[in-house]
């Protein structure tokens, strides 16, 4: 009887267009680790844990070093939230979509971009709007150097040096590289000015001159830009964005100093294609870097996509995505948003897309706000013709649960296709209970092959599922 190792990292299936697709997992993730024969083994996404309520939902969150103060903007509400989850109201920002805060702080002020008006704040003066004429309507912006540096969409400009709430009209500036629109700035790690276009990227220097104080460095822009304000994120020394080259379809890109390093699959190319580019304006991307691994969080309205940047240095990019979600048999996209580690409490805080809740990651539980989240795997389709399944087991951890009150049974549901569109009814196996380290996950006698297979595991439990090697005993 031969056995043959299967993976789990992704799965195949028959699309309407005739072609074959990636079945992404839903709410796991891959680990780089050698165990039992395996070069790593997928675990399920940290669970969410609910510590205070704000004030509406979130649209942005900062930590201020300068001030030691957790700052978001709630629904309608600049707030902060002290180290014991206090939540304090400390002004009005307008709209209702993503706000601009990060990297976004002087010594003296902490500034908030949202929908054209910019707001500063700090503990002496408190809170209020920058009404200089000259000011127009920002979109986005980035301290540096002592200036609050924005843009409207076409000009960059810049707050004068003595004064945070002044705007002098000649201190203004477009970019040159190409003629697109400037739709985000951000600031690298050799403290230059990155100004995204839609199809460009160019980077500005303080060079001190008299009226517009930065000066463009002609020899690094790039031909590559950005779909929507906030479709980027910085992680380590390097950005990831969402946009595409002229002429080009979306995807997700590595940028670095010269370089532009595509990393998202074809998969993740098909997906943002069902997307119109007006329906991305209010993305978000986030980085989350923990325990080693570094995850890239991609916003969409119907999706929301995860890159394990430390698995695609190691691995490639074919197996480095998932999609998270926040339901049970359904695609509500994953709901937690605007993460900020907080060092007071050494805890990761996220604000919520559905209501005005806050939340705090939690690595033991796999719940979000005490409701159990479902979590899906796929496998490719093996060819099999004319064999019979004698049984299939996958490596688990049994037994180990920080919540063995729960008293809870955690199950595994497993259905097969053999044409890669439908699935099979569903079995259902004991995955582990509490103290039970001696648990095998292994299900037989799956019947005869007629010429291909594949297997789909889905379940949903209080605590995390991990799963390790997968083989397959058939005859």
């Amino acid at each position: 009887m031969p056995e043959i190792p299967i993976t789990l990292i992704k799965g195949d299936k028959l699309s309407i267009e005739t072609d074959y697709r990636d079945l992404l997992p839903v709410n796991m993730y891959a680990v780089r680790r050698e165990i039992l024969g395996a070069e790593g083994y997928l675990i399920q996404y940290p669970g969410m844990d609910y510590i205070t309520e704000a004030s509406g939902k979130d649209r942005g969150a900062v930590y201020n070093e300068r001030f030691n103060s957790h700052y978001r903007v709630s629904g309608k509400n600049l707030i902060s939230v002290s180290t014991g989850y206090d939540v304090t109201i400390l002004g009005e920002v307008s709209g209702n979509k993503q706000v601009t805060l990060q990297d976004f702080y002087s010594f003296n002020t902490q500034g908030i971009i949202s929908e054209g008006r910019f707001f500063l704040y700090d503990p002496i003066e408190g809170f209020r709007e920058v009404v200089d004429p000259d000011l127009g309507s920002p979109i986005d912006g980035v301290w540096i150097d002592g200036y609050y540096f924005m843009t409207d969409g076409e000009f960059l400009f810049h707050t004068d040096i003595n004064d945070e709430e002044s705007i002098d009209p000649l201190k203004f500036a477009t970019a040159e590289f190409m003629p697109d629109p400037s739709i985000g700035v951000a600031k690298t790690q050799d403290n230059k000015v990155l100004v995204f276009g839609r199809y460009s990227l160019e980077y500005f220097i303080n060079d001190a001159t008299e009226d517009f104080a930065f000066r463009r460095i002609e020899n690094r822009a790039q031909k590559i830009g950005i779909v929507a304000t906030h479709a980027k994120c910085e992680s380590k020394s390097n950005y990831y964005i969402t946009g595409s080259r002229k002429n080009e379809a979306l995807g997700v890109y590595n940028i670095g100093v010269g370089s532009a390093q595509k990393v998202s699959s074809r998969e993740i190319d098909k997906i943002l294609a069902t997307y119109k580019e007006y329906e991305l304006v209010d993305m978000r991307m986030e980085c989350r870097e923990e325990n080693n691994t570094t995850f890239v969080l991609i916003h969409l309205p119907n999706e929301v996509l995860c890159f394990n940047e430390s698995i695609a240095v190691e691995r490639g990019l074919d197996i480095t995505w998932s999609i998270l979600k926040s339901d049970v048999q359904g695609t509500s996209p994953y709901r937690s948003i605007n993460g900020i580690f907080d060092p007071r409490r050494s805890e990761w805080i996220y604000g919520d897309k559905r209501t005005n809740v806050l939340g705090k990651l939690n690595n033991s539980r796999a719940t979000q706000y005490g409701e159990i989240i479902e979590w899906i795997l796929y496998t490719p389709l093996v060819k099999l013709e004319t064999f019979s399944i004698n049984s299939f087991e996958i490596a688990t951890i049994p037994g180990q649960t920080p919540y063995p009150e729960d008293k809870q049974k955690m199950t595994v549901a497993i259905s097969l296709t053999y044409n890669g569109v439908t699935y099979s009814h569903e079995h259902w196996m004991v995955y582990g209970t509490p103290y039970n380290y001696d648990t095998r996950f292994r299900i037989r006698r799956l019947g005869y092959v007629n010429e291909w297979v594949g297997f789909k595991l889905r379940g949903a439990s209080t605590s995390r599922v991990a799963f390790g090697l997968f083989n397959l005993d058939f005859s």
